[in-house]
């Protein structure tokens, strides 16, 4: 039973984890219109992750939220196209 909870917990560990380079930078929590975000930044490279259940109607308007997190923590414009991701994850570059 300790193995299976020990397990657990660094698969949760894992969740907020940012991508190889990042987890040098600073991270930031922030929420928008009650959707928690944690957001790193290491130099001009940021990645926000998403917290939390997202309902179906909801997902048109994720990707504008992350990046609204990314510009509210960091202060920093992102690049129009430099994102990429998905609803859980976007990874872009500051402008």
């Amino acid at each position: 039973m300790r193995l299976l909870s020990s397990l657990a917990l660094c698969v949760l560990f894992g969740c907020d984890s940012p991508t190889p380079g990042l987890n040098r930078g600073e991270q930031f929590m922030t929420q928008i219109d009650g959707t928690r975000f944690t957001v790193w930044k290491h130099q001009d490279k940021v990645e926000v992750i998403r917290h939390g259940f997202a309902r179906r109607a909801d997902q048109s308007r994720l990707k504008g939220m992350m990046a609204q997190a990314a510009e509210t923590a960091t202060g920093c414009a992102l690049h129009p196209r430099g994102g990429r991701g998905n609803s859980d994850q976007l990874l872009s570059s500051g402008n």
